[in-house]
C-alpha cells in the first residue's frame, strides 16, 4: 500500500499576504455629498414665480455627479486600485448597482412627475464610466476634456421640440434622451464623473490633492463663468454657462465649482495630526468645524435614502399645492424647505449614531455583490 506524500511546508521566510483593510471614510466627501443633496432639495422646493437661475440650480446635481466619480474610485480601491485578478467582481458589482439605480429612479420619476429625478441618469453614468474605471489619471482627464467638447456638439444635432425634449421616438428617442438631451444627459455629464474618479485616484486624504482640487477648481470656475462676458458671447451657445444648458462653458464652470467645493471641504475636515490621548478634546478650530458639519456628513453618508424619501414625500405636497393654487408655477412655500432640511439633518444624525449605514445604502450594497446572486448567501 502506497504511503501518502508528505506535505511540503511553507517557507518560513515568506510572510503571509496581509488582508486589504478598508480605508476610513473621508468626512469631506460625505459633507460635499450632503451639501449636494440639500442643494437639490432647494432646487426642487425653493419658491419662485419663474425659472430664474439660483446658485444651487444645476450646480448641486453636478456636484452630485462629480461625487459619483469619487464613489466609483473609492469602491475600486481609491489611490491603490483593485488588483487585476479581482477587478471583474468590482465591475460586476458596480454594473448591478447601476441597474438598481436606474430601476429605482424610473419608479420614483413615475411617482413624482413634478421633479426631474437624477437617479436613472446617474446609473447610466456609472455604466459609461466602467470602461475607464481603471484607466490612468491622465487618460481620465483627457477623456473628460474630450467629452466636454464632443458631447455638446453631438447633442446639437438631436432634433428637439419646443420644451427641449427629443423629437425622436422609440429606442432612438429613449437613447438620445438618456445620453444627450435629457435633464441630466449622461454623456454630457460623464466629464464630471471622470474628474471625480481621477480625484479619487489621487488620494483624497493628501493635502496636496485637496489644495489642487481647490485651486484648479476655482480657476476652472472663473474661466467657465467668465465666458459669457467675451465679445459676441451672447450669440455663441457654447459660451453659455447657464444651468442645465450642457454647454462647454457650464461643464467647465460648474465642474470647477464642484472640484473646488470638494477640495475646500476636504481641507476643512481632514485631521492633520492623529488624535492622541494628550490631544483629546483640544482640536481647536478644526474640531469645531467637524462638529458643526457632522449632521451634513451624516446626510451625505446615506444620500440614496435621503433623496428617495425627498422624492416620495414631495409628490403629495406638490399635488396639494397645485390644487390649492393653480397659478403657482414652481417650488413650494419656503417653510416646507426649511422643515425638510431640519428633519433630514436630524434624522441622518440620529440614524448614523444609533443604527449606522442608511437602509437603502445597505440594501443596494448587499444586492450589488455579484457573489450573493450566485451563491445565495446573504450579507
Amino acid at each position: 500500500m502506497s504511503q501518502p506524500l508528505p506535505r511540503t511546508p511553507a517557507p518560513a521566510d515568506v510572510p503571509p499576504v496581509p488582508a486589504r483593510r478598508a480605508a476610513p471614510r473621508l468626512m469631506g466627501v460625505d459633507v460635499a455629498r450632503g451639501l449636494a443633496v440639500i442643494g437639490m432639495f432647494a432646487a426642487h422646493m425653493w419658491p419662485r414665480l419663474l425659472l430664474d437661475e439660483r446658485v444651487f440650480d444645476g450646480r448641486s446635481a453636478i456636484l452630485f455627479a462629480t461625487l459619483a466619480g469619487v464613489s466609483l474610485g473609492l469602491m475600486s480601491g481609491g489611490a491603490r486600485p483593485t488588483p487585476r485578478g479581482t477587478r471583474g467582481r468590482v465591475v460586476g458589482g458596480i454594473a448591478i448597482r447601476a441597474g438598481l439605480l436606474i430601476v429605482l429612479g424610473l419608479a420614483l420619476q413615475a411617482w413624482n412627475p413634478y421633479l426631474l429625478v437624477i437617479l436613472p441618469y446617474y446609473g447610466v453614468m456609472f455604466v459609461l464610466a466602467l470602461g475607464l474605471l481603471f484607466a490612468p489619471r491622465t487618460v481620465l482627464l483627457a477623456a473628460a476634456a474630450l467629452l466636454a467638447v464632443v458631447a455638446p456638439w453631438l447633442a446639437s444635432f438631436v432634433p428637439v421640440d419646443a420644451y427641449g425634449d427629443t423629437a425622436l421616438s422609440g429606442a432612438p428617442g429613449l437613447a438620445t434622451e438618456a445620453l444627450l438631451v435629457g435633464a441630466y444627459p449622461a454623456l454630457v455629464w460623464t466629464p464630471f464623473v471622470l474628474v471625480g474618479l481621477a480625484a479619487a485616484r489621487s488620494d483624497l486624504a493628501r493635502t496636496r490633492t485637496q489644495v489642487t482640487l481647490l485651486v484648479v477648481g476655482t480657476s476652472a470656475a472663473i474661466v467657465g463663468y467668465s465666458a459669457r462676458f467675451l465679445p459676441g458671447a451672447s450669440s455663441v451657445p457654447w459660451l453659455d454657462p447657464a444651468d442645465h444648458e450642457g454647454m462647454p462653458a457650464e461643464i467647465v464652470g460648474s465642474g470647477g465649482v464642484a472640484a473646488a467645493a470638494l477640495g475646500l471641504l476636504l481641507l476643512a475636515t481632514t485631521a492633520r495630526r492623529p488624535v492622541t490621548p494628550e490631544r483629546q478634546g483640544r482640536g481647536g478650530a478644526a474640531a469645531v468645524v467637524r462638529t458643526v458639519l457632522r449632521p451634513l456628513a451624516a446626510t451625505g453618508a446615506q444620500p440614496l435614502t435621503v433623496y428617495t424619501a425627498h422624492v416620495l414625500i414631495t409628490a403629495p405636497l406638490f399635488t396639494v399645492y397645485r390644487l390649492s393654487d393653480p397659478t403657482a408655477a414652481y417650488g413650494l412655500p419656503l417653510v416646507h424647505l426649511v422643515v425638510a432640511v431640519v428633519l433630514t439633518l436630524l434624522y441622518a444624525t440620529l440614524w448614523q449614531r444609533f443604527v449606522g449605514r442608511g437602509p437603502l445604502e445597505r440594501a443596494v450594497g448587499a444586492l450589488s455583490r455579484p457573489w450573493a446572486w450566485s451563491t445565495g448567501t446573504r450579507s
